[in-house]
């Protein structure tokens, strides 16, 4: 048996020396431990609430209740939603057999249309309703008194129309103020 020569035994052991750097080394990155960073991200909903008018003992009552958005269609849709599940016990809605069917806002062209001094400009919402029969007094209120409520700055009244079935109807334009003979006990409607 022939013993290795002493070169190639410092040689092979230069080899294994350099092969292990390089497998501990890798590519010149030092290894570090891991750290904690906190919490992963992770997307939040955080519902805005508004402030939706539905019915107590044929008065109007104020609820809160959660919208994706305050946009004027989500907060009547909301509306239209909570008389079908009512957020708080013994309150119901003139809604139920209606549907939201669409909304538009129009401007109004201008002071000459509104007795204001500041001369401001402020905006119509033309709500479009679907179902049978004949709204109420009280279903009108719900719907002015919840736009009014939730954009009282920019929405100065409500106009209602039931498009279908049967012939379109209009249901007038209002403002919350016609109503506050409705308001329940304490209840203090937007203007």
């Amino acid at each position: 048996m022939r013993r290795p020569s002493a070169r190639f035994a410092r040689g092979g052991f230069a080899c294994l020396v350099t092969t292990v750097a390089l497998v501990l080394g890798g590519c010149g990155i030092t290894p570090t431990e891991v750290r904690d960073l906190g919490r992963p991200p992770v997307i939040s909903y955080s519902p805005t609430w508004v402030t939706v008018y539905l019915v107590r003992q044929g008065r109007l009552e104020p609820a809160r209740v959660p919208v994706v958005s305050d946009s004027v269609d989500n907060i009547v849709d909301t509306l239209f939603r909570a008389g079908k599940q009512p957020p708080k016990p013994g309150l119901t809605s003139e809604l139920i057999g209606f549907n939201h069917y669409d909304s538009k806002t129009t401007r109004y062209s201008g002071a000459s249309q509104r007795n204001d001094p500041a001369g401001e400009m402020g905006y119509r919402l033309n709500v479009v309703l679907t179902g049978e029969g004949r709204l109420s007094r009280l279903g009108l209120a719900q719907i002015t008194c919840t736009v009014r409520q939730n954009k009282q700055e920019s929405i100065w009244s409500v106009e209602i129309t039931r498009l279908f079935p049967g012939t379109p109807e209009s249901l007038g334009e209002h403002t919350c103020f016609e109503f506050r003979n409705l308001a329940a006990r304490g209840v203090r409607l937007p203007p």
